[in-house]
């Protein structure tokens, strides 16, 4: 093995960090050297990158077209100048990445990261993109079956599934249970108005729900969904937050949690890009942290990965999670005992693929 590959991360539109501790964790196991490339921001909010990086460098944009385009370029001419082999881009989609693509030299190998479905449906800068990228990874084996990728392009699936750990902690009554669902109150991405039913019976029985992300309580929906929560008189056991949640805090609360529930219904908003085009943020979680997901069940019956997931349909609801918290910790053994589910198992094969796969 060739020892200290130059490798750069590059990560510019501040919206998949989840995926960024996984690829730095399998790459440092190779020994490579990692340039980490992005925005202050990313780096700021990301402390758990920051020893497993050698080099970083900031980018911050202008937002004038040109001025952009030639840092891009710039960019190139750094890399190859420094004898970088990949190029690794967390975010493979957009105009910087495409300039990046269009403006870069071919010694440099680029892999690129594909978060929505869409990207390989008909997306003129995506074809462009593709110019430049011939080996893609998308964040389930789901998708893989799904894509049709471009003459000479391949294709892998990659969990990303660490997450930072931290000893903060937060109290939990004895014998409460903890419902999680990962991300603030948003009518487009969870079915809330469908899902106040569902939860008024749990409450009842000891279950509390938390919304493990920001809220904006000044939006209609927030503001909607609060109003729902009182006249059915259960606000004291919805907890939602009002901040940006930190890495120590979204660690202390999964800690404790039982299930995470990604909210998602047929037939609603909710369902026009999740599990459709894109994965929900709660899939790599519950994988991550082995907490067992609560599933629509016509999501279950086609998604492999929801055979350790607990399905329910909107009749069954109560009944379904009262039957998985009896068997909560036979759950977890079959996550935590799932190969697919290990971080080792997923960073090698993201590793054979970038340096093995031609």
């Amino acid at each position: 093995m060739k020892k200290n590959e130059k490798v750069a991360v590059i990560e510019l539109g501040g919206s998949h960090d989840e995926c960024l501790l996984s690829q730095f964790y399998a790459l440092k196991s190779r020994e490579c050297y990692i340039l980490f490339v992005t925005t202050q921001e990313v780096y700021d909010r990301n402390s758990s990158f920051h020893s497993l990086i050698d080099e970083l460098r900031i980018i911050q944009f202008s937002k004038k077209a040109w001025a952009d385009f030639m840092q891009m370029c710039r960019l190139n001419v750094f890399l190859k100048k420094e004898g970088y082999s990949k190029v690794i881009l967390n975010t493979a989609q957009g105009a910087h990445m495409r300039n990046l693509c269009l403006s870069a030299p071919e010694s440099l190998e680029f892999i690129g990261l594909v978060h929505t479905l869409k990207k390989f449906e008909g997306s003129f800068t995506q074809k462009l993109i593709h110019l430049k990228i011939k080996k893609y990874v998308v964040l389930n084996d789901y998708f893989v079956e799904r894509i049709v990728p471009p003459r000479g392009i391949k294709v892998t699936s990659f969990y990303p599934l660490r997450f930072p750990h931290f000893s903060t902690t937060v109290e939990k009554d004895a014998g409460e249970k903890w419902i999680t669902i990962i991300g603030g109150v948003e009518n487009r991405r969870k079915d809330l108005t469908g899902s106040i039913s569902l939860m008024k019976p749990l409450i009842e029985k000891g279950f509390s729900f938390i919304f493990l992300g920001k809220s904006d309580f000044s939006h209609p929906d927030v503001v909607a969904f609060n109003n729902y929560l009182k006249d059915a008189e259960i606000e004291q056991h919805v907890q939602l937050f009002d901040a940006f949640v930190t890495a120590e805090k979204f660690d202390a609360y999964l800690k404790e949690t039982d299930f995470i529930w990604p909210m998602v219904h047929p037939n609603t908003p909710s369902a026009a890009e999740y599990f459709k085009n894109q994965i929900s943020g709660a899939m790599n979680v519950s994988f991550g942290y082995k907490i067992p997901m609560l599933i629509h069940q016509e999501y279950a019956q086609k998604w492999k990965d929801f055979e350790f997931a607990i399905p329910y349909s909107l009749d069954n609801f109560t009944e379904q999670v009262l039957k998985a918290n009896d068997e909560q910790l036979i759950l977890q053994d079959k996550l935590k005992s799932a190969e697919k589910f290990n971080p080792l198992f997923q960073e090698k094969k993201y590793l054979d693929f970038i340096f093995n796969s031609h």
